[in-house]
């Protein structure tokens, strides 16, 4: 804080010293030509100082480190559930047109470093009473979807 401090001190310093040096100048264009050097100078006074200028930034503890990561891991978690939530929406929007209902929808999904989201294969759970009706009902989520759809059994126990 005492760099920080001392520049302020020094860029007013040099603030006051250029507007003092603006009243010995003429008023004639040579007068002008200085006036118009005086903000350079203030500028180059104000940047030479910055090497000076060290400012202590807060270290990153272990905790913060620790909480940054369960955070990251909670979006992840919370993207991963509305994707599926979604899917979910978008299949029985299409479904409901034929009296199916889907029950679940989970998709392998991978978040990767930069925050990008990668699927892999995406599964609807139906009824037992609705496999019958299995292949209709995967043709008609791919093409909702617009990508592969693999078909399984709801288990009320196991989900």
């Amino acid at each position: 804080m005492d760099g920080l401090r001392g520049w302020a001190i020094a860029v007013c310093a040099a603030a006051v010293l250029c507007t003092l040096l603006t009243r010995f100048f003429p008023e004639t264009s040579l007068g002008q030509q200085g006036r118009l050097l005086l903000p350079c100078l203030f500028l180059l006074a104000v940047f030479a100082l910055l090497p000076d200028l060290t400012i202590a930034l807060p270290e990153m503890s272990e905790q913060s480190v620790e909480d940054t990561q369960t955070l990251k891991a909670r979006m992840q978690q919370q993207t991963v559930v509305t994707v599926n939530e979604t899917l979910l929406a978008m299949a029985n929007q299409v479904l409901s047109s034929y009296g199916v209902q889907a029950k679940k929808v989970a998709a392998e999904i991978d978040i990767t470093e930069d925050g990008s989201i990668n699927m892999g294969q995406i599964t609807v759970y139906i009824d037992k009473e609705t496999l019958n009706m299995a292949a209709a009902v995967r043709q008609v989520v791919e093409r909702r979807l617009g990508t592969s759809v693999v078909i399984a059994e709801w288990e009320e126990s196991g989900g």
